[in-house]
């Protein structure tokens, strides 16, 4: 399991030990309450079925009736005090406990409406629990798995090695959703851990920048956890290969300004060839030569340019027959020279040096030529589509 589902499913299961002991704490407190309301109740009842008082009102007239008393039994029995018929016969008592009797019906109302809404909030605490470790819990799409690796690819490419994508929900133009990263420093000590709702990836073409920018989420730290700010917390990589990022992430990145104007560079000589043309005259330069007859055998391993018949800038080894490299040259220039005079053709080099074993010499005035015995002058012109130089 991994460790923030643990963190999860902890955190739901002491949002519901936290709501079990809330409800039963006001559900006695409303018991509580409940017992006092209904005893307030039967005072107020006993004193509504109290006999009206006997004495004459206040400022009554005086011609009005008396009231005779009644007259002794019999047998003899206690009457209450007078004090206690006082109480039962008061108003303001009745008032006052009518006055409680509202007040507590009001306060369990209250109660009542609490309890309610701590249940709704611990409800909506544990579901959003719930759904935070189902999240987690719910592997990512391959889309976004390929967008993270990529990411990381491109900036381990870089030399940015601190940056690790653990997870994310979706991606888009509008970036990354639901991102746990985390972020190592230089030396490896500390590290920080990232989670954001959303993450904008932006690539400044013409400063060469690449930034990640987090909303909405926290960054963790040393055991401290920080909100992100507003306008969100930056992670900025600076002078990285923007065409190599644009290439990979062309569905993640905005991307601003424009690339800088290339350096120029020394243009190429006129006279150089192409790298498949190269490699097709290397390939009939070594069935010329090795057709050739000639020891130790010859075989052209570089040129760079071709000129009227010159190859221009050539290596050449040499070899015996046992195919043991036993000499070589370098020269500007080489050729398959014919002669039509005397029907021979030659392997021609000029302006270079010539090595024969331990031993190296330059190649000056005519040049150096090695006897091709086994070709005429036609099979050279054919074999090199007449490509050839005429003494």
């Amino acid at each position: 399991m991994r460790p923030w589902t643990a963190v999860g499913t902890c955190a739901a299961l002491g949002a519901i030990g936290f709501l079990t002991y809330e409800t039963r704490r006001l559900a006695e407190l409303a018991g509580h309450f409940e017992a006092a309301a209904r005893t307030a109740e039967a005072e107020a009842r006993a004193v509504a079925g109290a006999p009206a008082p006997t004495q004459l009102p206040v400022g009554s007239s005086p011609s009005a009736p008396a009231v005779e008393a009644p007259s002794p039994s019999p047998s003899p029995s206690p009457s209450p005090s007078p004090a206690a018929a006082v109480d039962a016969q008061d108003p303001v008592a009745y008032a006052r406990l009518a006055l409680d009797l509202a007040t507590t019906r009001q306060q369990l109302a209250a109660v009542t409406a609490l309890l309610e809404q701590k249940n709704q909030d611990e409800a909506r605490r544990a579901e959003a629990a719930a759904a935070a470790a189902e999240r987690a819990n719910r592997p990512m799409a391959q889309g976004v798995r390929e967008c993270l690796v990529a990411l990381h690819e491109c900036l381990r490419a870089e030399g940015f090695f601190g940056p690790r994508f653990l997870r994310a929900e979706s991606v888009g133009q509008d970036g990354l959703t639901m991102v746990e990263m985390l972020d190592g420093d230089a030396a490896g000590l500390d590290v920080a851990v990232l989670r954001a709702a959303r993450v904008i990836a932006t690539l400044d073409r013409g400063r060469g920048r690449f930034e990640l920018r987090f909303f909405e989420g926290e960054r963790a730290v040393r055991g401290e956890r920080t909100a992100l700010p507003k306008d969100g917390f930056a992670l900025a990589f600076d002078d990285v290969d923007c065409r190599a990022f644009e290439a990979r992430l062309p569905y993640l990145l905005r991307c601003e300004g424009v690339y800088p104007e290339p350096e120029a560079k020394p243009g190429r000589p006129a006279t150089d060839v192409d790298p498949l043309l190269r490699r097709q005259w290397l390939a009939r330069l070594d069935r010329v030569l090795a057709a050739a007859g000639s020891q130790p055998a010859w075989r052209v391993s570089r040129f760079r340019g071709m000129e009227n018949g010159w190859f221009l800038t050539g290596e050449l080894v040499s070899t015996d027959d046992k195919h043991h490299v036993v000499g070589g040259a370098h020269c500007e220039r080489f050729c398959i020279e014919t002669d039509a005079t005397t029907g021979l053709v030659s392997l021609l080099l000029r302006d270079g040096s010539l090595r024969r074993g331990t031993l190296e010499s330059s190649i000056t005035g005519e040049g150096y030529r090695v006897l091709l015995p086994n070709l005429t002058c036609k099979q050279a012109a054919d074999a090199m589509f007449g490509l050839v130089v005429t003494k």
